[in-house]
């Protein structure tokens, strides 16, 4: 389900200028953003593990064809998963060296050596700071899970320069990775709303979005079009952005403005 509204910039501009009501009013304000897919943009990171198993000798030796086409994949931003991309290069998705590769992505996808190649979406970094200096306070809500994935997570925000702070930015990932991801983010959001008077939610899965939504109808939803595992379409409009690109120069003139 599309949103009439197809720039970035009512929806963006609209939060912060929240955030930072609420902050001049000394309310808490709470800004929670997924990551994969929503912050950022996965393409490098499954890129670089398809270009590892197919320059791995054993695979080589037992997918010589499939590893030479594997030089040929393209793996787009819309993408979920592995499916699309080898069926784009002519390749068999119920096949030995599907499951194979499959496998091997799994393993790779979710550990921490790999979260370096992720990048963030446009915009992201400088608007997720802008929130924060706004006061609002941020919180990273993530699917990821805390044993195989927490050391890279951190690592890679503070490297992309995402604010980190004790008081004021937090990062939540799953304790267990056979957690639901819908309803371990809900529980988080439900406990978050007995300490902050709003909450906005940037997510890229309509299942999460669908079940908040209808359980935590007060908390705001901005949904990120990027890709999704296409098990549910969102059950209602949401303000919707492809990217976190703002002109913000109006908003901290805004801000700028003295009290009247």
């Amino acid at each position: 389900m599309k949103t009439p509204e197809r720039s970035a910039q009512p929806t963006l501009t609209r939060i912060l200028e929240e955030a930072w009501s609420y902050s001049q009013a000394k309310k808490p304000f709470l800004a929670v953003f997924d990551l994969d897919s929503t912050l950022f943009d996965l393409t490098l990171r499954v890129s670089a593990i398809v270009d590892e198993f197919a320059e791995t000798a054993i695979n080589q030796a037992r997918f010589p064809q499939e590893c030479l086409e594997l030089k040929r994949i393209e793996i787009l931003t819309s993408d979920w998963g592995l499916e699309g991309p080898v069926e784009r290069i002519g390749l068999r998705t119920d096949s030995a060296f599907f499951k194979t590769l499959n496998e091997y992505w799994a393993e790779c996808f979710f550990s921490n050596e790999y979260l370096a190649h992720d990048e963030p979406l446009p915009g992201a970094v400088e608007y997720v700071q802008e929130l924060h200096l706004s006061g609002a306070h941020i919180m990273y809500l993530s699917g990821r899970d805390i044993p195989r994935m927490a050391i890279g997570t951190e690592t890679s925000l503070r490297e992309h320069h995402f604010p980190l702070a004790s008081d004021s930015a937090e990062i939540v990932l799953k304790p267990r990775g056979d957690m639901d991801d819908a309803y371990f983010k809900l529980d988080v959001l439900k406990e978050a709303q007995r300490r902050y008077g709003r909450i906005w939610l940037f997510e890229n899965e309509p299942v999460n979005l669908n079940l908040i939504g209808r359980q935590c109808p007060e908390i705001g939803l901005v949904f990120i079009e990027s890709t999704h595992s296409g098990r549910e379409q969102l059950q209602r409009t949401l303000s919707s952005i492809r990217h976190f690109e703002a002109d913000l120069s109006e908003f901290r003139e805004l801000k700028k403005a003295p009290k009247i």
